[in-house]
């Protein structure tokens, strides 16, 4: 399991700083053709749309891989002896959450395949652009695991 951690956290590190990296060009063209030779580009600007929510779902998992999302600090203030309690549940609810992003995603894949849509600009299948959901899915449901194992190996350190 360490060896597909370590795999997903450079896959997270080097997507997210490729999409940036275009994201920035990409603007950077789009500005410059718009206020400089006043011939407005729309490309880039739905190029770094998709790259933003591509950098959103690598970002949300590189977050869980780093314990660094968003929680609610002020239930396990209020119930402090119940930390694993409330780990647990998170772990359990994010691995539902990865579920349903993969079955949606799934569904909403098989819809864009069949109704063979392209995105209006850069003409770029929309199936392509939903695979993001099933991929985050299953980024999710391989840190919520993780998150797990981890923890319940922690807590049966703790008990030994």
């Amino acid at each position: 399991m360490k060896a597909i951690i370590a795999v997903i956290d450079r896959l997270e590190r080097w997507g997210i700083l490729v999409s940036f990296s275009i994201c920035l060009v990409a603007l950077t063209i789009s500005i410059t053709t718009r206020y400089v030779f006043h011939r407005p580009l729309t490309w880039p600007d739905e190029l770094t749309t998709y790259l933003f929510m591509l950098m959103t779902f690598l970002g949300a998992s590189a977050s869980i891989g780093n314990d660094t999302e968003l929680k609610v600090d002020a239930i396990y203030m209020a119930f402090p002896g119940s930390r694993f309690v409330l780990d647990l549940f998170l772990n359990l609810l994010r691995l539902a959450a990865s579920i349903t992003f993969m079955m949606a995603g799934y569904n909403f894949i098989i819809i864009e395949i069949d109704m063979e849509t392209v995105t209006p600009i850069l003409q770029i299948p929309t199936s392509i652009i939903a695979c993001m959901l099933p991929m985050f899915g299953i980024l999710l449901a391989i840190r919520s695991l993780e998150g797990l194992r981890q923890l319940i190996f922690k807590n049966r350190k703790k008990g030994s």
